[in-house]
């Protein structure tokens, strides 16, 4: 009888402090709040695209998979173009800030380098990545294209700035930059194409064996 009742008061104990918890949690503001539910559309958009292509899918299958009707869709993105732009911007966010990351590290160009691909790796298996590699050529408007062109040069340049760091001081071996740097790009953007988080082979032993192809060959 003892035994179960500190068990209730225990489990008393607990709930007070979950309340407590709950409580002390500043609730998401009106910008936090839209942006979750933008990123739940950018998802459903990015499941669609992959399985029937950016052409074929319709903004009435994304209101379909989102549950919501089209006039809702139009209060988070103008049209379906726009998906991708968002999408891009997710990726432009994650990638400079892997970036900023990696190179505030005291470190050698090359662990700056392995760094920034087992970050990279963790990234391009994201579905809105996913969804952003395979369609971001598909851009309409000349401003989009150009300001996508932009963006990923401007990324491409901070790695190619890492590359040549690690040249500079001895941890990569004598190379050009700029090819490493694109070569490095092909390889680990092709993962979205056939990476799946159900399938059989983990992020774990992904990053392991993607790093040990890449990273010896630039290593000195």
């Amino acid at each position: 009888m003892g035994n179960n009742i500190d068990m209730i008061n225990r489990i008393g104990k607990a709930d007070k402090m979950i309340k407590k918890v709950k409580l002390s949690r500043p609730a998401p503001s009106r910008a936090e709040k839209r942006q979750i539910k933008l990123d739940a559309i950018l998802r459903h958009a990015a499941a669609a695209f992959m399985e029937k292509g950016y052409y074929k899918t319709s903004l009435d299958d994304i209101a379909r998979l989102h549950k919501v009707t089209k006039p809702t869709l139009y209060y988070y993105i103008k049209n379906k173009e726009d998906i991708l732009i968002k999408c891009e911007e997710v990726a432009s966010r994650r990638i400079n800030g892997l970036l900023d990351t990696v190179t505030a590290i005291e470190e050698c160009g090359f662990v700056q380098l392995r760094k920034f691909i087992e970050g990279y790796v963790e990234i391009v298996t994201d579905d809105i990545i996913r969804c952003h590699i395979r369609h971001r050529g598909q851009r309409e408007d000349a401003q989009a294209r150009k300001a996508s062109l932009k963006m990923h040069r401007a990324i491409e340049h901070r790695v190619r700035e890492i590359i040549g760091r690690g040249g500079r001081d001895g941890s990569i071996r004598e190379c050009n930059p700029t090819i490493i740097a694109i070569l490095l790009f092909d390889a680990l953007n092709g993962i979205s194409a056939w990476y799946r988080d159900e399938g059989e082979l983990n992020h774990e032993e992904l990053i392991t064996q993607v790093l040990l192809i890449v990273t010896e060959g630039v290593k000195n």
